[in-house]
């Protein structure tokens, strides 16, 4: 039987928005200049959130295309940004993670567009502990659908998703993967899940759904 665990990327594996935030607010200040500087807390709202979903809070009184045009630039200014300042990895995951890899293949699955976990590995350098990863920039598809295309694709009979948001709780149900909450990182669940309050809990969690 194989078996493997999915990761969600932010506030699962590093906190980036102390470092995108001043990269949006320099695309911001260029195709929105009448709207307030966007806020840490605001960033932090939209983690796990699509292009399109981030766009539509952000400015809701932009034309659609217009408004997503504008954070898709956001998207590709942040990861020259993120190459010089790195993210702030949660304590625990490289060691972790390399344990954690002698024992099943690893995966990361996230609503970011495509480059952002090639530059989070990059900077890293754990990228050799990854068996494969997609996100909706890559596929065009949702979470679940992107949980699932793993799952098919590596013919994985037991997989189980670390995230840390009720859209990561949501996708699961709809991928049919079992659930465990990143408690420590930036959003709630509300549904009783398993839940881990650190990173260095995730062995204890996985071997407990994997029996």
């Amino acid at each position: 039987m194989k078996k493997g665990i999915i990761f969600d990327l932010d506030g699962t594996l590093w906190d980036a928005t102390e470092q995108m935030l001043p990269a949006w607010n320099k695309v911001l200040l260029r195709y929105a200049p009448d709207r307030e500087p966007m806020t840490l807390e605001e960033v932090r709202s939209f983690m796990g959130k699509t292009v399109a979903e981030i766009a539509a809070a952000a400015l809701p009184n932009f034309p659609e295309e217009e408004r997503v045009e504008v954070f898709n630039r956001c998207s590709i200014e942040e990861l020259p940004w993120l190459r010089e300042h790195p993210g702030s990895i949660y304590p625990k995951v490289p060691e972790i993670l390399h344990l954690l890899s002698k024992e099943y293949p690893l995966y990361i699955v996230s609503n970011c567009q495509d480059g952002y976990i090639q530059t989070f590995l990059e900077v890293t350098g754990l990228g050799n502990l990854f068996e494969d990863f997609t996100c909706s920039g890559m596929t065009g598809l949702g979470k679940g659908d992107n949980i699932r295309l793993i799952v098919q694709k590596h013919h994985l009979d037991c997989a189980v998703y670390l995230g840390d948001t009720q859209g990561d709780y949501n996708a699961c149900q709809k991928a049919q993967v079992p659930f465990i909450h990143a408690a420590y990182g930036m959003g709630n669940v509300d549904a009783k899940v398993p839940s881990i309050s650190c990173f260095a809990e995730l062995p204890n969690a996985v071997a407990e759904l994997m029996k």
